[in-house]
């Protein structure tokens, strides 16, 4: 909960992005309490704006509002002295109606603006473990009156995107499409949210495990136009999706019946199965492994500075690589040696 003498500037960090969303609806509806009216809210992001435009934006008033609240994405891509010392300079002498957010799916950021902003002032939201999400669960749908069997809080891990926002969503779809008092099975979970379920990072794998390149890189620019994941978000989803592919494709070479590799992934939805089964038809073990790759030289390419509007194409190249070049050698970047995706 913001305190109740929010500070001139926050930094929000780490991979949760649901109860990141939380803080900011909750600093945002404190100031309208103490204000008597909504902040103005703005959301930047690093590669489209510049740290010094963004210290002039936050330093000239609003007209219209007596409070602004600046949410400014990707703030690991502050570097430079000059970029630091200018987010450093304005934290320590901020403007009066202005409450800076900045924000990075990292850990931290430059020392000088840490320091500026404070120990107390950095939130950090990890991930629910793994071990924690059923019973995060099972609070969200009793809030409703509802109950599940396993099976249907494993469905639900399994067709939703496993972070806060996205699990939160589904609770409340099933808690509008059953009565209070209804225990869920896997099927009736699996048949609503299958309908209700929209596109996201890994419904891309989906598309991709199919054979038409066209939506694939069609869903691409639908979450790319709508922010609704960033560029590493979806890097690392399909890294996820194409990794547990992988392994179910070594167990079955392995002699593991389908059945069995299905149910040590966790795989237990009709949906889920179809879904990787098409997938395996079309990707190998060594096409898995060659995507995989690819998908961490293109992260270093997306980490390495380049302006915000390059992301799409250099995703299209991945998307397109992965697809068409399955038999070829893939379409590597070479742009950056490190590995985000290291290989045991």
């Amino acid at each position: 909960m913001p305190p109740s003498a929010p500070a001139p500037a926050y930094i929000l960090a780490g991979p949760e992005t649901g109860k990141r969303e939380a803080f900011v609806a909750e600093l945002r509806a404190s100031l309208a309490s103490m204000d008597g009216s909504l902040p103005e809210y703005s959301r930047y992001y690093a590669g489209e704006l510049p740290p010094e435009q963004l210290v002039g934006l936050l330093q000239n008033s609003s007209l219209f509002s007596s409070r602004r609240v600046l949410e400014y994405r990707n703030a690991e891509a502050i570097t430079g002295k000059a970029a630091i010392a200018a987010i450093e300079k304005y934290i320590r002498n901020p403007a009066d109606d202005a409450i800076l957010l900045l924000v990075t799916e990292g850990y931290s950021l430059p020392k000088p603006i840490e320091a500026a902003v404070g120990a107390a002032n950095k939130k950090m939201y990890w991930e629910l473990r793994d071990s924690e999400k059923p019973a995060w669960i099972r609070e969200k749908l009793a809030r409703d009156r509802l109950s599940a069997e396993d099976g249907a809080i494993d469905t639900i891990l399994e067709l939703v995107e496993n972070e806060t926002s996205a699990l939160e969503s589904a609770c409340t779809v099933l808690a509008a499409c059953f009565p209070p008092g209804k225990r869920l099975d896997a099927d009736e979970v699996e048949a609503v949210l299958s309908k209700s379920r929209q596109e996201d990072a890994f419904s891309l794998f989906d598309r991709m495990a199919g054979s038409d390149l066209s939506t694939a890189l069609g869903v691409l620019d639908t979450l790319l136009a709508d922010r609704q994941s960033e560029p590493s978000q979806i890097i690392a989803a399909l890294v996820w999706s194409f990794r547990r592919l992988e392994r179910l494709q070594r167990a079955v070479a392995s002699g593991q019946p389908p059945e069995d590799a299905f149910r040590n992934e966790k795989i237990s939805s009709k949906t889920g199965q179809t879904k990787f089964r098409k997938a395996m038809r079309r990707y190998t073990a060594e096409d898995c492994e060659r995507i995989i790759r690819a998908a961490s030289e293109t992260e270093g390419a997306l980490r390495g500075g380049y302006p915000a509007h390059f992301a799409r194409s250099l995703l299209h190249l991945f998307i397109l690589s992965a697809m068409e070049g399955k038999k070829r050698s893939l379409i590597l970047s070479g742009w950056k040696e490190e590995g985000y995706y290291p290989f045991d």
